[in-house]
């Protein structure tokens, strides 16, 4: 009888906390509005790095810096981390909100 009992009472809890998660996963989604990529180019200044540029552009991205250098790796075509002041880069930035046309 004990045994039946304690079965049944971890069985509740298993299942409780399958569906409250689902219920907050679904809320979250819900919640969050969709992302809009946009796409600039800006000039690299003196100091600046990849990775301190992801750091200012990655927010809302869905991505660490790491993933976002290596994005921006990707679409300017570089095979490493190096750039050189007064060149173009071209970075990715997303909003919540689409930009007015």
């Amino acid at each position: 009888m004990k045994k039946t009992l304690v079965l049944f009472i971890v069985s509740v809890i298993v299942i409780s906390c399958f569906f409250g998660k689902t219920l907050v996963m679904a809320n979250a989604e819900e919640n969050h509005p969709p992302r809009y990529r946009y796409y600039t180019n800006i000039e690299i200044q003196e100091g600046d790095t990849l990775w301190t540029i992801a750091e200012q552009y990655c927010e809302n991205s869905g991505m660490d810096v790491r993933e976002y250098v290596r994005e921006l790796q990707k679409m300017n075509q570089l095979s490493n981390d190096h750039i050189l002041a007064g060149d173009s880069l071209a970075v990715v930035y997303f909003t919540d909100t689409p930009l007015p046309e």
